[in-house]
């Protein structure tokens, strides 16, 4: 009898917790310019989060 009540406990315990990820990116573009030429410099960054939730 014990098993029985213990797959579904083990199954809401798994249940109860979740996942996610963010990805933020940020560009940023800057230009020099002077009498006989013009720059530009871009830079990119990407930057990935993950989160681990827990249901109480």
């Amino acid at each position: 009898m014990k098993k029985i009540f213990i797959i579904p406990a083990l199954a809401a315990i798994c249940m109860t917790s979740c996942k996610a990820w963010r990805t933020i990116s940020t560009t940023a573009t800057y230009t020099q310019v002077s009498d006989s030429a013009k720059v530009t410099t871009t830079i990119a960054t990407k930057t990935v989060e993950e989160y681990q939730g827990h249901k109480k």
